[in-house]
């Protein structure tokens, strides 16, 4: 999941020169003329904005980000619109993204640009391959792929992400790069737009033209700039534009994971559940400008298992790449960045302090192997650190050397989730518990106690395990664990731990002269606080350092919540398959597990429409809540999906009935 910087050096005129594919990243001209001539005039954006203000979103793709002139000078041609659709929505792609530093010294060419370049640079990451999903502003969403474009593109979900409006084709020269000019991905690009699609690229090099013809495009020359005679433009005609829906006929070993194509006619939708996956989600949802109803039994946000003084946020690891190790990546680095920007800094609900993972922490069955995980993760996220750098950073003598998180840290979830609550598009009520979920003329209404609550267009189950009491999850493999958090005092040596150091157990800086240890973890639901856990936290807490007397062994409170998890540790989010029509639809499978299926575009009949999931995020929540919520926002309102296909598939609530089949269970 490594991803390669750019290389680039300095020529005498200032212009960055990138010496893995020898050539400039700009020419020599007015590279800003260049750009508005070239993509944002050849692509008619302001015209086509005031045309299609009434649309909800306009879709921008690039191949070749670069230092993102391009991006920069929409975004300021956007805000200077007095008309346009309600949310701009840009997708890029670079295989080796410029370092901040790099960005930064690039952007000092364009003092014009000097308030767009602040505000990416203020969000810009430059590591780790996948979809960054970048929310810049209120109505601004930059999704930066880093990777090899073809890998990237169609690794994405194309049937429920909606066709680009554009694209920008500015890679280096087609002569150094071929990969992003090869037939291939020009077909790739085709599959992700529509009739109404245009592009645009300083190149028309014969092969490009070539490339894009037979990917179904008409392309025509047009004046250059500068000194370059030609650029080229094209569109997609109707009778030559991919379908994005799933029509026909095709052979397909897993079809239970094809979502169907989602759109409602109203934007309210009601959250059942006020943990951090429901409130996460109601807060994604109210920034698109749904109306949001958020239901709860308890009688305040963040009541249960998200009702924890303090949560540490951490990178789950993996020792190989999959879609999993995939998922938590991205995750934990979505999550950094929408705590950054709900909690400026300084604000005490969130403490970046960095996090410390010894080997007795998680991962017991698993081992983390440290040339794997150098292999795998950047320095950024996380690297090994001796006993003895280990304890300078941590402030206390560790016992072992330990896994750093430097940009990790400890966040209070009741604040968290006040914060997404009051965004002014939610509405709370508490102490009802929802016990009935009925759907009637494209409406769902939830009913309480025989009464109804509320009616809504889309309805998310985001209540843990007590979803289960719901007849549409009543199957739902989903587990119980009991876990026990202890308070100690802090004393003279504990004061100076400045890092969360999480071994057997997990202990966190001191606060208010007190440390908080999080937790027991077992099988069940008891609600009383046990002595022996409390001890057993005591123990596992001391083992974490060196030194004898580092914390004090008197235990002053204890709090006991239940996790919500699934039996492959992975959460379950995504739309709500009918577990009826499945086991029906998918009989075969219980005879021939390894069956392929027939398939047309009715196969995603098996999901209940405007339904959907959002549960079993166990002891990673933290970390999980904040991008699933995202994903469900982005699926519901039919924008680009911020996760991989892959990833999809891995978090899919279906995945646990398909292998019950395939078991003949």
């Amino acid at each position: 999941m490594k991803v390669e910087n750019a290389k680039v050096t300095w020529l005498e005129s200032g212009l960055p020169y990138s010496t893995q594919y020898q050539d400039i990243y700009y020419s020599k001209d007015d590279e800003l003329a260049e750009s508005q001539y070239i993509f944002l005039d050849a692509n008619r954006l302001g015209e086509r904005w005031q045309q299609e203000a009434h649309q909800e979103n306009f879709q921008i793709g690039e191949l070749g980000f670069g230092s993102g002139l391009n991006f920069l000078q929409v975004i300021k041609l956007w805000k200077n619109c007095h008309a346009h659709p309600s949310r701009l929505h840009y997708i890029a792609f670079e295989k080796h993204p410029l370092t901040i530093d790099q960005l930064r010294k690039i952007h000092q060419r364009w003092p014009s640009l000097s308030a767009e370049s602040a505000l990416l640079q203020e969000h810009y990451i430059d590591h780790s391959a996948g979809c960054h999903r970048l929310l810049l502003d209120q109505d601004i969403t930059l999704d930066l792929y880093f990777g090899d474009a073809l890998q990237q593109l169609t690794t994405r979900m194309t049937n429920n992400c909606p066709p680009v409006h554009c694209w920008f084709l500015d890679g280096f020269s087609p002569a150094n790069n071929e990969a992003l000019w090869e037939e291939n991905l020009m077909r790739a690009i085709a599959q992700s737009s529509d009739e109404s699609t245009t592009l645009s690229s300083y190149s028309v090099a014969g092969r490009v033209r070539t490339a894009l013809k037979n990917a179904g495009f008409e392309v025509h020359k047009a004046e250059g700039f500068g000194r370059k005679r030609h650029s080229l433009t094209g569109t997609l005609p109707a009778q030559a534009s991919p379908s994005l829906a799933q029509d026909g006929k095709s052979t397909h070993a897993s079809p239970w994971f094809d979502l169907p194509r989602v759109g409602f006619e109203g934007r309210t939708a009601a959250i059942i559940g006020a943990g951090l996956a429901g409130c996460s989600t109601a807060y994604s949802l109210a920034r698109r400008g749904w109306q949001v109803t958020l239901i709860d039994a308890s009688s305040k946000p963040a009541s249960k298992a998200s009702g924890n003084a303090l949560l540490a946020l951490r990178c789950r690891l993996f020792n190989s790449p999959s879609a999993e190790a995939e998922f938590f990546l991205h995750a934990y680095l979505f999550a950094l960045r929408q705590f950054a920007h709900l909690f400026p800094c300084g604000d005490p609900a969130w403490k970046p302090c960095g996090v410390f993972q010894m080997r007795n922490a998680m991962n017991k069955r698993n081992p983390l192997q440290a040339q794997k995980l150098d292999a795998l993760y950047s320095p950024q996220i996380v690297s090994l650190l001796t006993k003895e750098l280990a304890t300078v950073e941590a402030g206390i003598a560790l016992s072992e050397a330990a896994w750093h998180f430097p940009a990790g840290g400890a966040l209070n979830p009741a604040a968290l989730c006040q914060r997404y609550l009051a965004h002014p598009n939610i509405h709370c009520i508490f102490d009802t518990a929802v016990d009935k979920l009925s759907s009637l003329e494209n409406k769902w209404s939830l009913e309480a106690d025989g009464a109804r609550v509320t009616e809504s267009d889309v309805v998310v189950i985001a209540n843990s395990h007590d979803a289960t009491r719901l007849a549409q999850c009543a199957d739902l493999p989903l587990q119980s664990f009991r876990g026990q958090t202890t308070v100690i005092a802090a004393n003279e040596k504990s004061t100076r731990l400045e890092s969360i150091v999480s071994g057997a157990r997990t202990v966190f800086p001191s606060a208010d002269g007190q440390h908080l240890i999080s937790a027991s973890y077992a099988t069940g639901t008891q609600a009383e606080t046990l002595a022996n856990d409390t001890l057993e936290n005591l123990r596992g807490a001391a083992s974490n350092f060196s030194e004898d007397n580092s914390l004090s062994d008197i235990a002053l409170s204890n709090r006991v919540s239940v996790r919500c998890n699934s039996p492959d540790g992975i959460p379950l989010v995504g739309m709500m398959p009918d577990s009826a029509k499945m086991r029906i639809r998918y009989g075969e499978l219980a005879r021939n597990a390894r069956a392929k299926f027939s398939t047309t575009g009715h196969d995603c009949e098996q999901y209940t429409d405007g339904l959907f999931l959002n549960v079993a995020h166990g002891s990673n929540g933290l970390a999980s809540c904040p991008i699933s919520a995202e994903f469900l926002a982005s699926l519901i309102t039919a924008e680009n999906l911020p996760l991989s296909k892959a990833m999809i598939n891995t978090l899919n609530p279906s995945r646990f009935l398909i292998k019950d089949l395939k078991k003949q269970r």
